[in-house]
């Protein structure tokens, strides 16, 4: 089953990905450009499948998140107080050609997980419980906000 998510996360997003310069000065935030891919790459990596299991009622981040997607999952910046380049974490791949090169198996894996699990809701401490569509938004949004992040398109939401 395709989604229109689908179709952009394995489409325009890793096609602009891969037109993206390691040079890409960033509208907003700290990020270069590898620092911004490596980071999909882990965050789409980390929220599949279930990493632990509720403790009981939802918590205030569970809530936030649930309302976040429910209401589009539409991000805005909001900097962090003397964040700089100097706060980010080492990078993983030797080059952004090798980073860009792991966003697509790490989509591929997403998609097979459901394949696998139809119906399986994913979960972790920050985010809560989430369904796959839940769970498509989420990238798809964060996918684009990234991209708008460096100018890959223009428009966010």
């Amino acid at each position: 089953m395709s989604s229109t998510h689908q179709s952009f996360l394995k489409g325009e997003a890793l096609s602009l990905l891969r037109e993206l310069k390691e040079d890409a000065v960033a509208k907003f935030g700290v990020l270069t450009p590898q620092h911004m891919v490596e980071h999909l790459i882990w965050v789409t990596k980390t929220t599949i499948g279930r990493k632990g299991e509720p403790e009981g009622e939802p918590t205030k981040s569970h809530l936030y998140f649930q309302k976040f997607i429910n209401e589009g999952a539409i991000f805005q910046y909001k900097p962090k107080e003397g964040a700089s380049q100097a706060d980010l974490q080492a990078l993983k791949y030797g080059s952004l050609v090798e980073a860009v090169a792991q966003v697509e198996p790490a989509i591929d894996r997403l998609y097979k997980h459901y394949e696998d699990n139809p119906g399986a809701i994913a979960y972790n401490s920050m985010m809560g419980e989430l369904t796959q569509d839940q769970l498509e938004l989420f990238h798809a949004q964060h996918y684009r906000w990234h991209l708008h992040q460096f100018g890959l398109i223009e428009d966010f939401a």
